[in-house]
């Protein structure tokens, strides 16, 4: 009889119970292991057990479940064996993707306390049954804490969590610390003074203040972080320091039962001057995009616009156009690209051309429609739309007897002249374009500091780990949880290739930290992993 593997999945919702002798894991793993050894007369065998523990079943994020698919799509387990079927997933739609994944490996799934079998319909229908079920008790359960927590707040309640710097937390209330509240009227003082939020960070840190420090239930001590730009911003922009209480996700302000620590002219001045600064900023961004050639005509193929965005480097600014999951392109360089193409433009019937220079950025804006932007790998594709008529009066008056070689011949659609153009991108930081309508690097900035202190970080942890530390060393040494620790880790375990190109600021397919852990955690294989990098 040929053997089959079977593998074992506990999970629990929350961190609750775990540090117990004997706890819900464990539990669950051990009545999945008699279940196990019940069927050995069939071959079954027990392989491996997989868990997560504080962690939700309304994601995939989880090291445990990702290791188990892992193994499945290798080949290794034949039966995922679980104590409760919403153990897996209580998401109807994750459940029906890892079910694909399981019927495509051959793998087949049990729940002991829920007889079914997901080799006939009767099975499969009794499983999305159950998990219909589990998906509305995990909804019912988030909209019944939702309703409390507003209601909580509409009564002026401090509902959890870390209390702000200014206050301690006392029976569930939020009492002034004397100290700390010197320290959030000097914050809140020195913005008036100073007007700017970075420039009021920058001055607390260098008189010493530091963030607020708290103690944990089992004892380690969190906070005591320089200030930053955001952390300045949440303290003057809390309305908890003038005693009330607020619900950020129905956008309202009720009465708190804290005593207020700002006196209210003060808060009120100080959100006329940030509400101020933002209309300043907008007015500012208005002033760039007023400097940018494409700046309210760039978008994908989809139609989707790309928005301004810059950057610091070297004391100097750089500005890019950004899509979502697109490059970075560099404004200078895609709009001289687009101006030349412009300015080298064909009609296609009597020759006309402009000469260089002769157009600038403001009378070409007059001309275009919109500019599509489509990037295919290294490759992007320019197609740029000019109102025909408009556009040809223009080239009427440029007539030139020797007009300029190699220019972009026009294709005619409706009233829209339209010139198509070819780039490439270039991972490595540049400041030149090389000439030629088909032979253009144009420069991408990609933004992956994020990836190299993600790698640091991993590389202090595994530090950690070869010096012996127990868990509960190294969660206090490093300050986070088990899980986030994990993830973190899996990015030592990375193809030396993707190292060296993040180390190389090399991004091909332009990932974040998150989507890289995803990857590190998905792919084990160096093959794998270099084939998702791109």
């Amino acid at each position: 009889m040929p053997k089959i593997n079977c593998a074992i999945y506990t999970r629990k919702s929350t961190e609750h119970g775990l540090d117990m002798e004997f706890n819900s894991l464990q539990n669950q793993e051990e009545a999945c292991r008699a279940y196990i050894l019940s069927q050995a007369f069939n071959g079954w065998e027990y392989t491996k057990t997989y868990s997560d523990g504080g962690i939700s079943g309304g994601t995939m994020e989880r090291p445990g479940l990702q290791a188990l698919l892992n193994d499945i799509r290798a080949g290794h387990i034949q039966v995922v064996v679980v104590y409760k079927v919403d153990r897996l997933s209580r998401s109807i739609i994750d459940f029906h993707k890892m079910m694909q994944e399981f019927d495509k490996y051959g793998c087949n799934f049990v729940s002991i306390t829920q007889s079914f079998d997901t080799s006939n319909s009767m099975g499969k229908l009794t499983l999305n049954m159950l998990l219909s079920f589990a998906q509305f008790e995990r909804e019912v359960s988030a909209e019944r804490v939702r309703d409390k927590i507003a209601a909580s707040k509409a009564k002026g309640l401090w509902m959890g969590g870390t209390p702000p710097l200014g206050y301690d937390l006392k029976d569930k209330q939020l009492i002034p610390n004397p100290q700390e509240t010197e320290l959030v009227n000097l914050i809140f003082s020195k913005y008036l003074e100073l007007g700017n939020i970075q420039a009021t960070a920058d001055w607390m840190n260098q008189q010493g203040y530091r963030s607020k420090c708290w103690q944990t239930a089992s004892g380690d001590k969190r906070g005591g972080h320089l200030f930053r730009h955001g952390s300045i911003q949440r303290i003057l922009g809390n309305p908890v320091y003038i005693g009330k209480i607020a619900h950020l996700a129905l956008k309202k302000v009720y009465p708190g039962t804290q005593k207020g620590i700002i006196p209210q002219e003060v808060f009120e001045n100080v959100q006329a001057k940030l509400g101020a600064n933002k209309n300043g900023l907008r007015e500012h961004r208005r002033n760039i995009r007023a400097d940018t050639l494409l700046g309210d005509v760039l978008v994908d193929e989809r139609g989707r616009a790309y928005k301004l965005s810059s950057g610091r480097q070297g004391g100097k600014v750089f500005k890019y156009y950004v899509i979502r999951n697109g490059a970075h392109l560099s404004v200078g360089q895609l709009d001289d690209l687009v101006l030349r193409t412009i300015q080298n433009a064909d009609d296609g019937d009597i020759c006309l051309r402009t000469t260089a220079l002769e157009l600038s950025k403001n009378e070409a804006k007059t001309y275009l429609e919109r500019v599509v932007c489509q990037k295919i790998g290294k490759e992007c594709y320019v197609a740029i739309y000019l109102k025909k008529q408009a556009f040809e009066a223009f080239l009427e008056k440029h007539i030139t007897e020797n007009p300029p070689s190699g220019g972009v011949r026009a294709q005619i659609k409706g009233d829209s002249m339209i010139l198509k153009d070819t780039f490439y991108i270039d991972n490595v930081t540049s400041t030149r374009l090389q000439n030629g309508t088909a032979n253009n690097i144009l420069t991408v900035r990609q933004l992956n500091e994020s990836l190299v202190r993600g790698l640091s970080r991993a590389w202090q942890l595994k530090k950690l780990i070869e010096k012996g530390q127990t868990t509960r060393e190294w969660e206090k040494a490093s300050g986070m949880n088990k899980r986030t620790f994990a993830r973190y880790l899996n990015l030592c375990y990375l193809s030396p290739k993707i190292v060296a190109d993040i180390l190389e600021y090399k991004n091909p397919r332009n990932m974040s930290l998150k989507e890289l852990m995803n990857l590190a955690e998905g792919e084990t294989g160096f093959s794998g992993q270099e084939k998702a990098w791109g």
